[in-house]
């Protein structure tokens, strides 16, 4: 038999479009104009870029299909040779012929059992095979490969898509060479590049970076000052985080001291590729410091040697805000009364080397030793520069938003480029220019600039009388936050940041050239794989597919309709960004919470109406309509976002280790520190995405987290409960259990040191939901933090509890990826526990005859956010092939509450005098609501696709 269905794009076991199941493996189907074929395995077959452009699939099995449109679905035999299979990792953003050479990492996802650990891979491109070095990031439950990185840098050639494949083993000369000595790390490229590190007891970070045997830098040490006294760099640890043939990762550890103070422990971490020039650092810090300490700097300082070079042959670069470069010299020539030839003036300005003869009046020119150009607010930077200290400083120029890049050098044996990420975005930040009139000069860039106020982290309010529960419950019913005092500190929180440096041996660089460095600082290029590659493998598997007009298909009205609203969200949260500056060294990457459409703007200083920490799930709508439309601008936010959560809105140390902060005022503010803010869950879209390093230590800083949970009763203020025995903790299912759930899953898949515990304690969890008499509905229960066994609470808790919050921080989307990565190989644990999931799924939304048939009583009023909740209608919907709860999901996402189909999506157009500002408003939108909005319909589409009119 073979399946009929309305779409021609569809999925063997899990129709993308229609959700079919067939058993038909391999079966044949050619078609004129009705019935179409679903090919084996989870392969989703490729987009068309024109009617005439063939389609091919390679699934995991031996048959091999191909499609040409129109109109006819053609099965090549199995063994037939065939073509090159259509790329599997595109760039993100634009095209760029100089990208590979930059040096990058990228990842990719892999089938369930297509490849077993220590697989070898290539890449191919333009009829071109390039070996590949290899990461394991994750596996599969049955071991097999479900997330590789690799690096690829100048040996691999430029092509507008790739494709990843398996390749056998075979002998690559290494291009990258690591020796170590008792007191250094030397790494060293095919390309002539090499960087020392010591390995202990040092002050700095690097001591020398090397390019053609020249010297281009001379030290790297992370300089601070902490209530205006400064402090210099200690160095706990150098380590060799990763080696590959094409790559090294070098990871130094450290704080920094004042006299046996020590503050501000931080991690760097330098990635040297074999035959890029650009280094990568990211640095990332903890915030250790209390009010009453305030940070007042923080920069990474590179040493720059010119020893006798002239000081008319010394060069300095700034890169403006469109990539244009502004030229100085540290003893200018060009403009002077008397003085050099017209040759010799052209020289310096174009950055070649000069020689001057006969020159007594050249003791008369001014030699300029710094340079200082500061980004205090988002609009705004100045440069000055001045001859000395003590002496007046000069304004260069200034302009909007500094692209955060400058150079230094030495016209005849070059220099060293440097440049932050996000520069204007993360302001105050500032970049100085020292000492470039002796033998060392240096380069700065302060990630908080020491011409900015102290970072102020004092509560923002004096406590206003709220000393007891009492009186902090009815303040949270006024303004909405959770106050209580000594809980509003940023003592523990942290944040990372990007730089690249770019070695130069051989002269001053050309404009081209430093223009081209600021636009990989500014948008370092990301090879991404695409979305059918993503979904086909299975990966975040349930809460996403790609959109269908990504596979060439026209979408019927309504799910059209929900495609323009998905688009009209972001845009507007991308555009309020921008409006209303959410921008600055704490908030960048975040958003706000709620609106006030009497003062037309948002409620930025209204309690937990301000910032948004996470809230119903933000970041994860970010990533999975990155996932469903593949869109950079997208994938930016999302990132930012990541960065911005995962960092400033979790404690990494102190009293709260592991809880993250409910939105307010301040990002720390709130008093309600919890596990659903720090959830891991909303943080491995982007390690798996990218690999990258730092979200995996924050991802791995979090499997223990359930050790907060003994420290601090989230629950004090608002519920009741007797004594809790030792090793427990008072846990809510969801909002408590879902984040330590995704915690350890994610350890599991990655194979972490002491996944294995933490799988345990994950499936104690699923059977302990599975035996509670009201399951999931239960809500509190008591955890054994080292077991993860679970009990039900004594009196005065009340044996079950339905909140509308519980479902909406991600606990869905964890399960429908979890049972679909345990069930084959733990099929009783987690089909126990599927039985009291579903009866909750079906509950919720069914009515009072289903939740009476479910659980013997009728939900409250209070279990609102339908449309929310429609996800678990579709998910019962899905697991059960049932129709009619697959169509009365959709009437709940459509016709309940939220965003409903009659919702007016009216964006409104501002400008003076009724508002402060031109751009645009939406009076009815929250983030709660179109977080929410966003999941729902991405998580709808991709399981109850076939059922929307």
């Amino acid at each position: 038999m073979i399946d009929s269905c309305m779409n021609f794009y569809c999925i063997m076991s899990e129709c993308i479009l229609c959700n079919h199941t067939t058993k038909n493996h391999g079966l044949l189907l050619t078609a004129q104009t009705s019935g179409y074929h679903h090919p084996p395995s989870r392969q989703l077959l490729k987009p068309l870029a024109s009617s005439s452009t063939p389609l091919s699939l390679s699934p995991p099995t031996s048959h091999f299909f191909s499609i040409d449109l129109p109109p006819i679905l053609v099965l090549r035999a199995p063994h037939q040779k065939h073509a090159m299979p259509a790329p599997n990792l595109r760039w993100l953003t634009g095209d760029n012929p100089d990208a590979p050479a930059t040096g990058l990492s990228l990842t990719m996802p892999w089938p369930r059992g297509r490849y077993q650990p220590n697989q070898n891979f290539s890449i191919e491109t333009n009829n071109k095979t390039y070996p590949l070095d290899s990461r394991e990031l994750a596996y599969w439950a049955d071991g097999s490969l479900k997330w590789t990185a690799h690096s690829i840098s100048g040996h691999v050639g430029y092509s507008s898509g790739y494709t990843v494949r398996a390749a056998t083993e075979q002998e690559i000369e290494s291009r990258i060479q690591v020796k170590t000595t008792p007191e250094h790390i030397i790494v060293s490229t095919k390309i002539g590049s090499s960087v020392r590190f010591p390995t202990q007891g040092s002050a700095t970070l690097f001591e020398n970076i090397s390019l053609d045997g020249q010297q281009v830098c001379s030290a790297a040490t992370v300089v601070a000052s902490i209530n205006n006294q400064e402090y210099t760099t200690v160095v706990h640890k150098t380590v060799i985080e990763n080696v590959t043939w094409s790559r090294a990762v070098v990871k130094v550890s450290g704080t920094v001291g004042n006299e046996g103070k020590e503050h501000l422990p931080f991690d760097v971490r330098v990635y040297i590729y074999s035959d890029a020039q650009p280094l990568k650092i990211v640095f990332s810090f903890i915030h250790d410091l209390d009010s009453e300490e305030p940070l007042t700097s923080l920069g990474l300082r590179f040493s720059v040697p010119f020893r006798d070079t002239e000081h008319y042959n010394r060069h300095i670069r700034f890169v403006g805000p469109t990539g244009g470069i502004l030229r100085e010299e540290v003893q200018g020539l060009s403009g002077l009364w008397h003085g050099p030839g017209v040759q010799n003036r052209a020289d310096q300005a174009s950055g070649r080397a000069i020689t001057l003869t006969d020159t007594p009046w050249l003791s008369y020119v001014p030699s300029w030793n710094d340079y200082t150009l500061s980004q205090l607010s988002s609009d705004g930077f100045t440069l000055k520069k001045r001859t000395n200290e003590g002496c007046s400083w000069v304004k260069v120029t200034g302009g909007s938003r500094y692209s955060g890049t400058a150079y230094i050098g030495s016209a005849q044996r070059g220099g060293l480029a440097v440049g932050m990420t996000n520069f204007w975005e993360q302001y105050p930040t500032q970049i100085d220019l020292n000492n470039l009139a002796t033998d060392e000069a240096s380069t700065t860039i302060w990630v908080y600039s020491p011409l900015a106020q102290p970072l102020d982290t004092r509560p923002y309010h004096d406590g206003l009388g709220l000393d007891t529960y009492e009186k902090q419950l009815k303040g949270l019913k006024a303004t909405y936050e959770d106050y209580e005092p000594g809980f509003g500190t940023a003592n523990g929180i942290g944040r990372t940041t990007v730089f690249f440096l770019r070695p130069y041996s051989n002269g001053t660089p050309s404009d081209n050239d430093l223009s081209a460095f600021s636009a990989l600082v500014r948008a370092p290029p990301r090879l991404i794989p695409t979305p059918e590659t993503i979904y086909n493998a299975g990966v975040f598997h349930g809460t996403w597919a790609p959109d269908t007009r990504l596979l060439g298909l026209n979408p019927t009205a309504t799910e059209l309709n929900i495609e323009h609203n998905l688009d009209t969200l972001f845009t507007h949260y991308q555009r309020q960004v921008e409006q209303h500056r959410w921008y600055g060294f704490w908030d960048y990457g975040d958003v706000q919470h709620t609106y006030d459409p009497y003062r037309h703007a948002w409620r930025y200083d209204v309690g937990g109406f301000a910032w948004d920490n996470s809230e119903l799930s933000t970041d994860l709508w970010l990533w999975l309509y990155f996932l469903h439309s593949g869109r950079a601008d997208v994938f930016r936010m999302a990132e930012a976002m990541t960065r911005h959560t995962s960092e400033v809105d979790v404690y990494h140390s102190g009293r709260f280790k592991g809880f993250g902060t409910r939105h307010g005022v301040q990002h720390f503010s709130d008093s309600c520190k919890q596990l659903r803010i720090s959830n891991v869950l909303y943080r491995r879209f982007y390690y798996f995405l990218t690999g990258d390093e730092r979200t995996g230590d924050l991802i791995t800083e979090l499997q223990d987290s359930q050790h907060a949970l003994l420290g601090l009763d989230a629950h004090r203020k608002v519920q009741q409960h007797g004594a809790i025995p030792e090793g427990f903790a008072l846990t809510d299912i969801c909002l408590d259990g879902g984040a330590l759930a995704a915690s350890w899953f994610t350890a599991w898949e990655r194979r972490e040191p002491g996944w294995s515990e933490g799988r345990d304690r994950l499936f104690n969890i699923l059977e302990g939901i599975a035996n509670l008499k009201y399951g999931i509905a239960t809500k509190a229960v008591l955890l054994h933090t080292k077991t993860g066994e679970v009990h039900t609470c004594p009196p005065p808790t009340r044996p079950y509890a339905i909140s509308h919050l519980s479902m909406l921080f991600g606990f869905p989307e964890l399960v429908s990826e979890l049972v679909d990565y345990a069930e084959s190989e733990h099929p009783g644990t987690v089909d126990a526990f599927l039985k009291v999931y579903l009866a909750y799924c079906r509950a919720y939304n069914g009515g009072a005859d289903v939740q009476r048939e479910e659980y013997g009583f009728e939900f409250p009023a209070t279990a609102t956010w339908r449309q929310s909740h429609s996800t678990l209608t579709a998910f019962a919907a899905r697991r059960g092939s049932n129709a009619e709860l697959a169509r009365a999901a959709w009437q709940q996402f459509l016709a309940t509450d939220g965003y409903t189909k009659d919702h007016q999506w009216k964006v409104t157009p501002t400008a003076a005098p009724t508002y402060f500002s031109d751009g645009e408003e939406a009076p009815w939108m929250t983030t709660n609501e179109a977080a929410r909005y966003g999941v729902s319909a991405i998580f709808n589409l991709a399981n109850i696709r076939r059922y929307l009119d």
